[in-house]
């Protein structure tokens, strides 16, 4: 009769659960941002099965994060443990539950982090049962053996979390775009007027030259005919860099797609090629780390970006002084950080944002220069999902970093 009795009970309080994870998935389906997934979550995972404590744990590459807690006394809020160390980790990477009735007999759990903790017995599973990408976890005081109920639970609010994860990111990727589509729209109009301004002025030019070599092939001042015949091809040059410039700039996101398979150089002789690219004196000392040696990278886009970089250095370098640029590079989890550094005339802080821009030329620039070399710059970046930042003294020189993602944007 006990036995009739535990079931009914078992039976009306999944029923309860199941009418309250209603409510849940409905709050999880207005979810606008991470933060409120993870504030639902770990309030729900919790009450849906009374446990005394609950985790929301991600998937970061090979670690675990413990991303949110709600529980009787701290856990492992903010930490992060490698897969291979932790019941999360078996959860994600075997995709299926962890049912734990006693902690200190089952050889997944390190004992060491427990120890410390309320827990004594667990239930973890995973968030999305194809291909993890978290897991969700409830501990007891006293000892406890997880009902099939409390399992389902679990396992439908996993599931069902997953989906607003997704949702979340999907919006956010779309919004990103729509953002990034009105800022296009936006910048085309003013990228035409200046590219139109930009190209008048060699334009008159060559009409004004070539009026003046008719002019003097009449008079027969042929060496005057042969001085404006140079000054007309100097300016023909600087509208076909111009072009070029407008027509590489337009083709960022074609010429180099993140989603192309990059071919690889050593870092080394990524950095030679560089050097002579960007057609650096002789005269210039150039310092790299051993970083560079010990590398592989994508020879196409950093090679163009390296190249820019150092090139307006090279352009603006002060020809009274010796020319110097440093060149750096470090590994972290998530990519590369490279930072160039030169001994130049500087930049006026309230230039940082604007060197950037296309077609910006600051007073000190070679007349040579098209404006675009550092837009394209930032536009290579932010196709593949890296950032670039500069600081300068004036007079004392400018150091750019910029970051390199190790996977491609998606």
């Amino acid at each position: 009769m006990q036995k009739v009795i535990s079931i009914s009970q078992n039976h009306f309080l999944f029923a309860d659960a199941m009418g309250n994870l209603v409510g849940v998935v409905q709050d999880l389906s207005r979810a606008k941002t991470f933060d409120e997934i993870a504030d639902i979550v770990r309030k729900s995972a919790r009450e849906l099965t009374s446990a005394d404590g609950a985790t929301f744990v991600l998937r970061e590459d090979n670690n675990c994060y413990y991303a949110d807690e709600n529980a009787i006394s701290p856990l492992w809020k903010g930490q992060r443990f490698p897969m291979s160390r932790c019941v999360s980790g078996w959860v994600m990477m075997n995709a299926q539950p962890a049912i734990i009735e006693d902690i200190y007999q089952d050889p997944r759990v390190p004992i060491e982090a427990y120890r410390p903790t309320f827990v004594k017995s667990m239930l973890m599973v995973p968030i999305r049962e194809e291909g993890p990408i978290g897991a969700i976890g409830n501990y007891w005081a006293e000892h406890h053996n997880p009902t099939p109920e409390e399992i389902s639970i679990l396992q439908t609010l996993a599931n069902i979390t997953a989906v607003a994860i997704e949702n979340v990111r999907l919006n956010a990727e779309i919004e990103k775009k729509s953002a990034a589509a009105e800022n296009t729209y936006a910048a085309l109009g003013n990228f035409a007027w200046i590219a139109a301004h930009d190209l008048q002025a060699p334009l008159r030019a060559i009409k004004d030259i070539a009026k003046w070599i008719n002019e003097s092939f009449e008079r027969k001042q042929y060496k005057e005919a042969q001085e404006h015949t140079e000054l007309l091809k100097g300016r023909i040059e600087r509208m076909e860099r111009v072009l070029k410039s407008i027509l590489d700039y337009a083709q960022v996101e074609y010429a180099f797609d993140p989603h192309n398979q990059l071919n690889t150089l050593n870092g080394a002789d990524l950095i030679e090629n560089v050097l002579e690219f960007a057609e650096v004196p002789k005269d210039f000392e150039v310092h790299t780390n051993e970083f560079f040696k010990r590398i592989s990278l994508p020879q196409m886009p950093l090679q163009e970006i390296f190249s820019n970089i150092i090139g307006y250095a090279v352009k603006h370098h002060d020809r009274k002084k010796k020319g110097l640029i440093a060149i750096d590079g470090e590994e972290n989890e998530t990519g590369y950080v490279f930072t160039i550094s030169d001994n130049g005339p500087g930049i006026d802080p309230a230039q940082y944002d604007k060197i950037f821009e296309i077609f910006h030329v600051l007073k000190t620039q070679a007349s040579q220069d098209s404006g675009l070399g550092l837009a394209l710059v930032k536009k290579v970046l932010e196709v593949h999902g890296g950032s670039i930042t500069v600081n300068s003294v004036l007079g004392r020189g400018t150091t750019f970093v910029f970051t390199w993602p190790k996977k491609a944007k998606s």
